[in-house]
């Protein structure tokens, strides 16, 4: 695989700093074009009580509403065009849209090869709209970025998070274009049973045939212990970049009873690599 289209959907303007960095980044080191998509939902009717609704107050609410958009992509545009200038040589591009961001951000992601997504907007229904769309509806992995962005060094680093399912073998592969230039490759599983083991070892003998140099680890899990928290923890110590498949067990399980993706959705501090 390699990259050639880095995709920036954003729902807003808010934290698009470290996020147009990163994506422009990304562009630079993988001769990639960056294109910047800002989706707004269109002005939706807005239901009034009883039978009659003063039509003088739903212009004032329709136009706030409008005033309000044009704002927001006014200032998105600005603000990405601002970070573009230290990245001259990348090939980027911006556009705004009004419509359902989901069928929206999923076609694009579907015909880009990579989106770049803020971890930290967990109190926003838009925000988190477009990173289902983004991780459910392209089939193509995301990388999501903390609050603070990324650094280039993380990309010297990676942390493979490994789990004999289809998804973690989706991850690994979509993790090509940074194995190849990464100095260092961690290979991780959490657990201890004989399984898992010798899986490890497995998929450090295949990775080997494409990188020299591969660590593998397992580490211990205890009863009750975060496997998230485990796996950050690691990727956090090591400073890299951590992949992992997304959602192997059924959405709905994890998001109501916990599970290792939304723990590390919610939580990292590290750059993620995530593909389902």
């Amino acid at each position: 695989m390699t990259i050639k289209r880095v995709l920036l959907p954003l729902a807003d303007h808010k934290g698009l700093q470290p996020l147009a960095e990163a994506a422009l980044l990304l562009g630079r080191l993988q001769q990639a074009q960056v294109r910047c998509l800002l989706v707004q939902r269109a002005q939706l009717s807005i239901p009034f009580p009883g039978e009659y609704a003063d039509p003088e107050a739903m212009r004032r609410i329709a136009e706030d509403a409008r005033k309000e958009r044009e704002h927001i992509t006014k200032s998105a545009q600005e603000l990405f065009q601002d970070v573009s200038k230290r990245f001259q040589r990348v090939e980027c591009e911006f556009s705004a849209l009004e419509g359902n961001i989901v069928e929206t951000v999923g076609h694009a992601a579907r015909l880009a090869d990579i989106s770049i997504l803020d971890g930290a907007h967990y109190d926003n229904n838009a925000w988190l709209d477009l990173r289902d769309a983004a991780i459910f509806s392209s089939g193509r992995p995301v990388l999501i970025l903390p609050r603070s962005g990324i650094e280039e060094a993380a990309l010297d680093r990676i942390v493979i998070a490994w789990k004999e399912t289809v998804q973690a073998a989706r991850a690994v592969a979509a993790a090509q274009p940074f194995l190849v230039n990464a100095k260092e490759v961690h290979l991780i599983s959490v657990g201890e049973t004989a399984e898992e083991t010798i899986s490890l070892q497995d998929v450090e003998q295949y990775l080997q045939l494409h990188y020299a140099d591969v660590r593998s680890e397992v580490i211990p899990h205890a009863p009750g212990a975060d496997v998230g928290r485990l796996l950050l923890d690691k990727a956090e110590g090591i400073g890299g970049l951590l992949v992992m498949g997304a959602y192997s067990r059924w959405r709905w399980r994890e998001q109501i009873f916990g599970g290792v993706t939304e723990a590390v959705l919610h939580a990292a501090r590290t750059p993620v690599l995530m593909m389902h």
